[in-house]
């Protein structure tokens, strides 16, 4: 008889087959953990703002790898914390634009929502912004927003001392300053210096060396683009000979414009107004033109008089000559009259004609 045979596994062979069994489990549990750590860490990495140079720079960054220390040249990410010990240093933004920084100073730049936050603890910075994104300067007492003028480039300059004395340079664009403790508010227009301390304002006519911070770009600017390859296909039209002008020729009148002068109120300023004053009423805006009166033509002289016409007596008519008709009308002299006529062609005495003749 045959019976079946259940062969039962040996202790050794148990053991091996549970060691597999939890390395199995092991290299699973370490493969997540690994994925899930590394997925947070890239998610937890603070994102690029730019990159910056300089003389004595130092940058802090806080990773989720731990705090890193770097000198420039080198990146920098929101959140870094920099440090100019002395000189100038230069910051591209990736955004577009650049901040030129004097030291010695101390900031922190912030990205988030595609806006740019610069906290400034001391020092000048000068930024240059070419793109529309939002950019704030936020110190420990003013909160300085740049404005675009009909979406052009914004160039300002805000100088902050450790003492608490602060100035503001508009060169091209304007800046709203308003106070972190107050509403109250004031816009720096286009090509104003203010100097300000403890937030209030000192002068509005400060000097603008004194706020002024620029840095050597030329070996820290972008590279830009090649120009396009110029089409050979439509040939430009050839130049005409220049005509030679000649040497007595006469220069031409300088054609006179027309001067225009425009006469308007004063425009009023008030710092301590939170609202800006009304605009000038356009009837009281006058517009004057200028013009040059021509004297009147004067004529100096005497006037000769006409000259007299000589009169002219008419010629003498001729002598009416007889026609042959009135010739032939005639009555023909006779034999006695013809020998008459003879004799006194002799004597030489004229034929008696009229009353008294005795023929």
């Amino acid at each position: 008889m045959l019976s079946s045979i259940n062969p039962t596994p040996r202790p050794a062979n148990r053991l091996r087959y549970w060691l597999r069994i939890f390395a199995s489990l092991s290299l699973a549990i370490l493969a997540v953990m690994s994925f899930r750590g590394g997925k947070t860490s890239a998610q937890n990495f603070p994102a690029l703002v730019g990159r910056i140079e300089g003389d004595d720079v130092e940058v802090v960054t806080t990773t989720p790898t731990g705090v890193e220390t770097n000198a420039a040249p080198t990146v920098v990410a929101s959140g870094s914390d920099v440090t100019l010990r002395s000189g100038h240093a230069f910051v591209m933004l990736n955004s577009g634009g650049a901040i030129s920084v004097c030291g010695p100073a101390h900031f922190k730049l912030v990205k988030a929502a595609g806006a740019v936050t610069l906290a400034l603890d001391y020092g000048r910075v000068h930024p240059t912004l070419e793109s529309s994104d939002i950019f704030t300067i936020y110190t420990p007492t003013i909160v300085a927003t740049p404005i675009a003028i009909a979406g052009a480039t914004r160039d300002l300059t805000v100088g902050l001392g450790q003492g608490g004395e602060m100035c503001v340079l508009t060169a091209q664009g304007a800046m709203r300053v308003e106070t972190q403790f107050s509403d109250q508010s004031l816009i720096v227009p286009q090509g104003g210096n203010v100097t300000m301390s403890g937030g209030q304002i000192d002068s509005l006519r400060g000097d603008p060396s004194a706020c002024s911070c620029d840095f050597p770009r030329a070996s820290l600017e972008r590279e830009k683009p090649a120009p396009p390859p110029r089409e050979i296909g439509t040939l430009s039209r050839p130049r005409e000979p220049e005509q030679k002008k000649p040497e007595n020729a006469t220069p031409p009148v300088p054609k006179e414009e027309p001067v225009y002068t425009v006469l308007m109120p004063a425009l009023n300023f008030d710092a301590s107004s939170p609202t800006p004053p009304p605009d000038p009423d356009p009837q009281t805006i006058m517009l004057v033109r200028e013009v040059r009166a021509r004297s009147s033509a004067v004529f100096r002289g005497h006037v000769n008089p006409a000259p007299v016409q000589a009169s002219i007596t008419p010629p003498s008519a001729p002598a009416p000559q007889r026609s042959d008709e009135d010739r032939t009308s005639e009555p023909t002299p006779g034999f006695f009259d013809r020998v008459r006529n003879f004799f006194r062609k002799l004597t030489g005495r004229a034929p008696c004609a009229g009353a008294g003749c005795n023929g």
